[in-house]
Formats: structure tokens, sequence, C-alpha cells
């Protein structure tokens, strides 16, 4: 082997040893990263109490739950996701009940499993009046199904 082709052999490796030596700290510098899913925030305002009717519960579909406004118990909000694999559930007026079309569970106006393979009963969240005189949901603050704000 000539003296040109040890240097030019000798360079191939140099580069492929540093190239490989700077994948493996880019994945070091990866792996140090913090991996974050961000999620919508779990505290948000869904209007004024004047916007809510008596009587037939409100469905927000973007925040997937129903908002109950009685005139004599107040507001309380119901979780719409099914305990079972999470799809959306219904509330039918005519039963008072709530029914998933996934795999047929059934919950009672309370949220309490009827039947179904629904192992848990539906949340119920926390709604308070803020500040600004709008009504205001914490879906990480579960409350019992007898929870109710007075305005």
């Amino acid at each position: 082997m000539n003296r040109r082709a040890f240097l030019s052999w000798g360079t191939a490796g140099m580069v492929s040893l540093s190239s490989a030596v700077a994948v493996s700290m880019g994945a070091v510098a990866r792996f140090l990263m913090p991996s974050v899913f961000y999620e919508p925030p779990q505290t948000f305002k869904i209007g004024k109490p004047g916007d809510y009717a008596f009587g037939v519960p409100t469905f927000l579909v973007d925040e997937k739950i129903f908002v109950f406004h009685d005139r004599d118990r107040g507001f309380s909000v119901a979780s719409a996701v099914c305990t079972h694999l999470g799809c959306t559930v219904a509330h039918f007026q005519s039963d008072q009940k709530f029914h998933c079309p996934c795999h047929g569970s059934v919950f009672a106006a309370d949220g309490s499993v009827v039947h179904g393979p629904a192992p848990k009963p539906l949340n119920w969240f926390e709604v308070i009046l803020a500040r600004d005189g709008q009504l205001q949901v914490d879906k990480d603050k579960i409350v019992p199904a007898t929870y109710r704000l007075m305005v």
C-alpha cells in the first residue's frame, strides 16, 4: 500500500468515525429531551349561566360534556365519555339515561351503570362561577353526581 492510498483510506475512516460519533451524540441529546404530549387544558369556560336552557342538557362536542341546568338544583356537568372504551355517549330525554352506541352500555341519570360492559359510572366534573360571570369546568376535579352549582 502506498502513502497516497493509506492517507485516502485513513481520511475516509476518520470521516466515518466522526459521522458515527455525531449521530450517536445527536441520539443521546434527543434521549435527554423530554417527550411531552400537549393536551388541551382541563379547565375551561363554557359561557354565561343564561346561555343554558332549563331541563334539556346541552352537549358540548369539543369538550365532550353534558351541561345540565335545573331550575331547583342548579348546574351540573357530566362527562360524555363512556368508561368502557371511550366512545361518546348520548343522552335520551325519553328515558333520562345515557346510552353508549359502541357496545351498549347504559347509564342512569346520575351516571351509574345500569347495564353493559362499562366498568365504572360516568364522571361528573366541578363547575364554578368564574370572576367574569362565566361558568368554568375543571375536568381534573371529579365530584359526586349530587354536586350542583346554584347561581
